[in-house]
């Protein structure tokens, strides 16, 4: 019997489309398939799935009325935005901004430990749900519109995974949440700019200072890119700023190319 948290997969080519349900996870995305392809054609099967079983909430459950699409508007408004003249998102944006490299900050929400949008981005992290990052995308597309004149910026830059990471997860979160920023703000994805240089560990349990150090020297422009960038202003994006180490890091790569202004953008904040 399948839960409500299957999903629809297709085949790697559409002249072999298969499309069966399979437990999230247990999915994982083949090295040579590319996940936006693979959602387009499973995209034609959804109104018999939704008919077979009807689309649920990710987060609490509840069934899903017609144009809601994996989040109910109750569990949206369950967490916890962010404010411009929050005392807290205030002293954040002034210690980001205070090396320099990063001339503003937006943020869509707070993270918060064991809290709604952690399940999310935990999904659409490493649980292939990449449509939640064009749903996170999409509202913080419409907080740029609300605190930035988008006109100013050239476009938007994910922070780049490093090829081994890429290989392994299939694809990058922070694409698939600049794409929903760009459905939005008309900014063009260009995720050709940076490169990740070398792997790096995982910073959940590391210190500000160990953060730091991690990602030094983790990013280079490309060397075809250097003309597009020197003079331009960028919005650079990531899932969730938590330090800042990371974002702070390819501003410097990207300011010391010659670029104008760059703004750090993600879908959340953790204090």
């Amino acid at each position: 019997m399948y839960t409500q948290d299957a999903l629809w997969r297709a085949a790697p080519t559409p002249w072999s489309l298969v499309v069966f349900q399979q437990p999230l996870s247990e999915i994982r995305v083949e090295r040579n398939v590319n996940p936006i392809r693979l959602s387009t054609i499973a995209s034609f099967f959804r109104p018999l799935r939704d008919f077979v079983l009807p689309p649920v909430c990710l987060i609490c459950g509840a069934p899903l009325e017609a144009g809601q699409v994996r989040i109910c508007p109750r569990c949206w408004r369950g967490m916890r935005t962010v404010s411009p003249d929050d005392p807290l998102f205030c002293a954040m944006r002034g210690r980001l901004t205070s090396g320099g490299a990063i001339a503003g900050v937006v943020a869509e929400f707070w993270f918060e430990r064991e809290g709604s949008l952690q399940l999310l981005i935990h999904q659409l992290k490493y649980e292939q749900m990449t449509g939640l990052g064009i749903d996170l995308g999409k509202r913080l597309g419409l907080r740029i519109l609300s605190s930035l004149d988008e006109k100013e910026f050239a476009g938007l830059v994910p922070v780049p995974l490093h090829k081994s990471k890429l290989r392994e997860r299939g694809y990058n979160q922070a694409e698939f949440i600049s794409e929903g920023i760009s459905s939005v703000t008309g900014l063009s994805v260009i995720p050709s700019i940076l490169r990740r240089t070398r792997y790096t560990q995982s910073q959940t349990a590391m210190n500000p200072a160990e953060r730091k150090a991690n990602v030094h020297g983790a990013f280079a422009i490309r060397q075809q890119s250097l003309p597009a960038v020197r003079g331009k202003s960028y919005i650079l994006v990531d899932d969730v700023i938590t330090t800042g180490a990371t974002v702070a890091a390819c501003a410097s790569v990207l300011t010391e190319a010659g670029a104008a202004d760059i703004v750090a953008c993600a879908a959340a904040l953790a204090a």
